[in-house]
């Protein structure tokens, strides 16, 4: 049930510096400004163009270098770290080297808490614990309260991975200790100049995380005394949803505590206003557990599939899911539907695998059926159903024609497969040289353009500064405004860009988006993990279909694929 999110979110918070505007300067500009406008500037540039952030980091770190401050070298490399897990663990290594032996109240932590917080969010919990556990050392050791009120949730949802529910209990009690008494850390953060209330967040999340470890050791009164002062203080600082959050697991606390119709009281108020689809996959979840006890099976099940469902779509794999799958496994036996029985068979042991990847579990799951004698199970429904197959003529022909049709999708898939990499290759190794917007030359002549030669040689000038200001990703861009903003017609714009690159002005804007997209995916990592949608947005597309199709025409492979290769080739190197 623990969910970090909050955590996280006020961990990137605090380690965020103040972010302001700025504009891009030449390096040796940038050299020259104070270490608070570089500052300003890098995030000001972080989320347009990663290239003009790095330089900026750069000069950060060179100002350092030459002053021998070691402090605001690490700083710099900070700066570095936000580019993604690969160089944030890489420059937290230089931050902690860089800063060893200092006695700034930051130093050397922070390095130890990025590189917990990248490997946490690779999946690495060894690793992330193990860095999340030093930093704690160093916080404690230069009694700086902000870095432990952030590092201490990290650690307890940690705990609670590796099945240490009582250590992440005591962490959360310190936690909340803390937030609670230290009057300086109060009220530096509720008046916080560049993120406002950060006080009252942390507050509610260590009450609310505080109830969820209590709840996981089964102490169902405290629990409940925590979820009540958890909605308490969410009405008082006007937090909706921390508010029906804390609702809803107050709910699964009264399902514990054997009090079924008030949990799905507390269940159904808050669950039309849930956001977080891991909180909507537990609502539902405890609805089913208590219609379950309620002996109302038919809405049992309805709520388990839903559960299921919803974690499936966000791959949510949590212990208490398996309970459910149990319950559909025994309704499925009892109806005689084999089928069914079988799929949820496999996603217990699916699920048992995945448990069994991040928690210690003391050499068992805690269940009804162990796993011995689910494969057994599954051994023998699979072979009922394959007599059973056997005895129906039609069915195997029916098999046959679709292992041919399968074997006949292989081919053509490694085929097509094989016709996208070369196309990639090409793409990838297209001359550093920019191309036209249209690699073929058109043979045809000012003259034959009918267009007058000064006002030819005009609209010519003006595409030329249109596609180095890169005006073509303005997804409002269309023959007749632009006609308008060159101050001539529709019709001789779109001679001159025929007569200059041999095809329509559609074909022209779609070249010059492709193709800059193209170069951007090559040099800009962050922009790859953007979702397709703000992709289209950032190549000058309205919609994913119409920046796909484009994408494709062109270069004769999909946008993802091309992702998917260069982040591919960049883990290799």
């Amino acid at each position: 049930m623990k969910r970090v999110s909050a955590v996280i979110m006020l961990f990137c918070l605090f380690l965020m510096f103040h972010r302001v505007g700025g504009q891009e300067d030449s390096g040796d500009t940038l050299f020259l400004k104070s270490y608070d406008e570089l500052s300003d500037l890098f995030y000001r540039w972080l989320p347009k163009d990663t290239l003009i952030a790095k330089k900026i980091a750069n000069a950060y770190i060179a100002k350092g270098r030459e002053k021998g401050d070691s402090l605001r070298m690490a700083k710099g490399y900070y700066y570095y770290a936000e580019f993604g897990p690969e160089m944030g663990i890489q420059y937290a290594d230089t931050i902690i080297k860089l800063t060893k032996s200092s006695e700034d109240k930051f130093h050397p932590t922070v390095g130890y808490m990025i590189k917990g917080y990248w490997n946490y969010h690779t999946d690495n919990y060894t690793e992330s614990i193990k860095y999340y556990l030093i930093s704690y050392k160093y916080a404690l050791k230069k009694k700086n309260i902000k870095h432990l009120v952030y590092i201490r949730p990290m650690i307890a949802a940690l705990k609670n991975r590796s099945g240490d529910h009582e250590g992440a209990l005591n962490m959360q009690k310190e936690n909340l200790y803390t937030i609670e008494n230290d009057p300086k850390f109060k009220e530096e953060y509720s008046k916080d100049p560049n993120h406002g209330n950060l006080y009252k967040a942390s507050y509610l999340s260590a009450i609310y995380n505080l109830a969820i470890s209590y709840l996981h050791l089964r102490k169902i009164d405290s629990a409940k005394i925590y979820f009540r002062r958890s909605i308490e203080e969410s009405l008082k600082y006007k937090d909706t949803l921390r508010y029906y959050q804390s609702v809803s697991a107050a709910g699964s606390a009264q399902y514990y505590a054997g009090n079924y119709q008030a949990a799905l009281d507390s269940l159904d108020k808050a669950l039309p206003h849930l956001t977080d689809r891991h909180s909507i996959a537990m609502n539902h979840y405890y609805k089913g557990q208590s219609y379950r006890e309620l002996k109302e099976h038919n809405k049992a099940m309805s709520m388990f599939l839903i559960s299921d469902s919803v974690a499936g779509e966000i791959d949510y794999k949590f212990p208490e899911l398996r309970q459910a799958y149990e319950y559909l496994v025994e309704h499925y036996r009892k109806e005689q539907q084999a089928d069914s029985q079988l799929v949820y068979i496999n996603k217990i042991l699916d699920l048992d695998e995945a448990l069994l990847k991040v928690r210690a579990m003391d050499g068992q799951i805690s269940r009804e059926y162990d796993t011995p004698h689910l494969m057994r199970e599954k051994e023998a429904l699979i072979k009922d159903l394959e007599r059973k197959d056997s005895l129906n003529k039609s069915y195997k022909l029916f098999l046959l024609g679709a292992v041919v049709i399968l074997l006949g999708f292989i081919v053509y898939y490694y085929r097509r497969q094989g016709v996208y990499r070369k196309r990639y290759r090409e793409l990838l190794n297209k001359s550093e040289e920019k191309e036209k917007a249209f690699p073929g030359a058109s043979k045809k002549t000012k003259s034959d353009s009918d267009v007058p030669e000064e006002i030819f040689s005009e609209i010519e000038r003006r595409l030329r500064k249109f596609e180095e200001r890169k005006q073509f990703v303005n997804s409002e861009v269309t023959l007749h405004r632009l006609a308008k903003e060159f101050r001539t017609n529709s019709s001789y714009l779109s001679r001159v860009i025929n007569t200059v690159q041999g095809i329509n002005f559609s074909q022209y804007l779609h070249r010059l988006r492709i193709n800059d997209i193209v170069d951007r995916l090559k040099e800009e990592e962050k922009l790859r993990a953007y979702s397709m949608g703000a992709l289209a947005g950032e190549a000058g597309y309205k919609t994913v279909q119409s920046f796909t199709n484009a994408f494709y025409k062109q270069t004769g492979i999909y946008p993802s694929y091309f992702i998917r290769r260069l982040e591919g080739e960049s883990v290799k190197e």
